[in-house]
């Protein structure tokens, strides 16, 4: 019997490429689609057969270990594949404990991705597509909100802004002030996080339960 897949992602040109890839590389293959947590789990009460899910491990709403622990809550022995632009090695440890059969980072070519789908479809565990070689991990905070408790509340400001996936002039121009100070203030939270980039930025924050994702 062809296939059932939910794929569950909030940014809409990765999640309609990934729904015409799908498509293109199993054709009898049924994709439903859910932009967050809350449409996934709608989506969910609906597809009466359900084969495997994917999904992005960080969304706007409900994310992360506990989407995956209610999916498993409401169908029991569900396939769960994750799919992130994560670079922190403790996500995929995370994500393998909360349930999920396998981890592969968004770099991964439509290949890679097909077969870490069928590996977990076939029953497989711990089916991991990490991040390229050579890509910086995001250190390890010793307590979620270590570092976060170290920003102003100014700078805090401009994190929760990056993780909305604001540029420095439209968080310039939402808190009032020039683009210089802004890329201090930025300086300053890579600084205390201990990071070098803002998707690493952005996934401590996540991890400490800011909202927003990688972009």
């Amino acid at each position: 019997m062809p296939a059932t897949i939910l794929l569950i992602d909030d940014h809409a040109m990765f999640r309609e490429g990934l729904f015409l890839a799908l498509r293109e590389a199993e054709p009898s293959m049924t994709v439903a689609t859910a932009r967050n947590g809350a449409e996934a789990l709608e989506a969910l009460a609906t597809l009466p057969r359900l084969d495997a899910v994917m999904t992005d491990y960080y969304l706007p709403d409900l994310g992360g270990a506990a989407l995956l622990a209610e999916l498993h809550r409401r169908r029991s022995g569900l396939r769960i594949l994750v799919l992130s632009a994560s670079e922190d090695p403790q996500d995929i440890d995370t994500a393998l404990d909360a349930g999920a059969q396998g981890f592969v980072h968004k770099s991964a070519d439509s290949q890679q991705l097909m077969d870490a789908l069928r590996r977990v479809m076939a029953g497989e565990q711990n089916v991991v597509q990490a991040s390229p070689a050579g890509a910086v991990m995001l250190p390890v905070l010793s307590t979620p909100t270590d570092a976060l408790s170290t920003l102003t509340g100014r700078q805090s400001e401009v994190l929760q802004l990056l993780c909305e996936g604001l540029r420095n002039a439209e968080i310039a121009l939402r808190l009032t002030t020039s683009e210089k100070t802004i890329k201090a203030h930025i300086s300053a939270i890579f600084g205390a996080l201990g990071v070098t980039s803002r998707t690493q930025a952005v996934i401590a924050a996540r991890r400490a339960g800011m909202l927003g994702r990688p972009r």
